[in-house]
């Protein structure tokens, strides 16, 4: 018997109990759709933290004071260390510059609105995705006569006044025991939220006042926490942030003492990247323990139909069939119906998750590489889930097969 002849044979076994050939495809057809699914949600996932670290910033960084290492206030980076970084540097960044950040409030008749303030200087909104919709952000000259003027977001102009046109309006803002009055003169398009209201925490509308107005307000005097960075393209944050750190160890006299870290939106996002892979990978193998029961399926709906074919197989054996051509009877069958499982469940894959990632807002993400592993798994669980029942009949006694009632 020929190999032709052996799908023939078992199309027709499979047709004739189409309800059974089904039920039994059904485990087959959910573990290669629930791998394809689990890895597709991981890419798009994967899409989805890079689209949010876009946002942020790909190239951003922050260089700080370490505070398990007990710093002193002579180890704060000083306004001179700044200067001497950003001439020495000026090839690599982009945009450098402190930030000091503390809640404030705004009070609006009776009602208290929560504020994020933040010092930052000129140079901030080449730090931060940040997009104007009226007037401008702070200036240098803003930093250096200390102008009480202000940016704001949208959404706290529209708080505030009912209207996003609010440029040379004042705002009085709280923060701790000062009070000071600033000028808008900048309203910024609302910044996306990281990884969404999650919880359906909203976090407070931010405030950007020039770093020296908030040195004033907070008694930092010329020295800081910390800088926010942002590199140009194509520069190794991690290299020039140790050779930032090394300037500043050097002028303050703290080689070796481990005063200063860093922190850079690649390494955060390659670690995510890598926490995201293994989740997939785990959740993966997961859904591919269903295959395992869908062969477990096949196996005994085979070894059903080599019983029920027992008469069939000793007619067969009894006019000359030898073994192999029992044997490729069975297992073709076994392989075609875990082949017909596989493609109808790479095709619920594929639609599920493209359904999942379009109402995400995605491009559907399904690896070719999750296609190939799951149908060439499938083929693989009709050769050995179908091997024995295979084997089982082409070793029947055909005397015996042909007296089996």
């Amino acid at each position: 018997m020929n190999l032709l002849e052996s799908i023939k044979i078992a199309l027709e076994a499979i047709f004739a109990n189409k309800m059974r050939s089904l039920l039994t495809m059904l485990g087959i057809i959910i573990g290669i759709s629930s791998v394809i699914i689990i890895v597709s949600l991981g890419q798009v996932s994967q899409q989805m933290i890079l689209k949010e670290f876009e946002s942020f910033g790909v190239n951003r960084a922050y260089l700080g004071l370490s505070w398990r290492e007990n710093p002193r206030q002579r180890d704060y980076i000083s306004k001179e260390d700044i200067g001497i970084l950003s001439d020495a540097f000026s090839d690599e960044i982009k945009g450098m510059s402190p930030s000091v950040t503390d809640s404030g409030k705004i009070v609006k008749r009776t009602e208290e609105i929560s504020v994020e303030l933040s010092g930052v200087n000129e140079e901030f909104n080449k730090i931060e995705n940040i997009s104007m919709k009226k007037g401008r952000f702070l200036l240098e000259s803003d930093m250096k006569t200390r102008r009480s003027v202000a940016v704001i977001d949208e959404k706290l102009a529209l708080k505030i006044f009912g209207r996003t046109d609010v440029l040379d309006e004042e705002i009085s803002v709280d923060l701790r025991s000062s009070k000071a009055t600033f000028i808008i003169v900048g309203v910024m398009k609302e910044m996306p939220v990281p990884f969404g209201n999650m919880g359906g925490y909203e976090p407070p509308a931010k405030v950007y006042i020039p770093i020296s107005n908030m040195e004033q307000m907070v008694g930092m005097n010329g020295m800081y926490w910390g800088l926010d960075i942002n590199f140009r393209k194509g520069v190794n944050p991690d290299e020039t942030l140790n050779r930032m750190i090394s300037i500043i160890e050097r002028r303050h006299n703290s080689q070796g003492k481990n005063l200063y870290i860093t922190y850079t939106a690649e390494s955060e996002l390659s670690m995510v990247n890598k926490v995201m892979s293994i989740l997939t990978l785990v959740v993966g193998a997961i859904a591919a323990i269903s295959l395992l029961v869908g062969g477990i399926g096949v196996m005994n709906i085979m070894l059903v139909s080599v019983t029920e074919r027992t008469k069939e197989i000793g007619i067969r054996k009894a006019i000359g069939a030898k073994y192999k051509d029992v044997m490729m009877q069975f297992l073709v069958e076994a392989i075609i119906i875990s082949a017909i499982g596989g493609i109808i469940g790479v095709m619920f894959g594929i639609l599920i998750s493209s359904i999942i990632a379009i109402a995400f807002g995605f491009t559907p993400a399904v690896s070719l590489l999750s296609i190939l592993v799951a149908t060439l798994f499938s083929a693989s669980v009709g050769i050995f889930f179908g091997y024995y029942p295979a084997r089982k009949a082409s070793k029947m006694d055909p005397i015996n097969a042909l007296r089996y009632e």
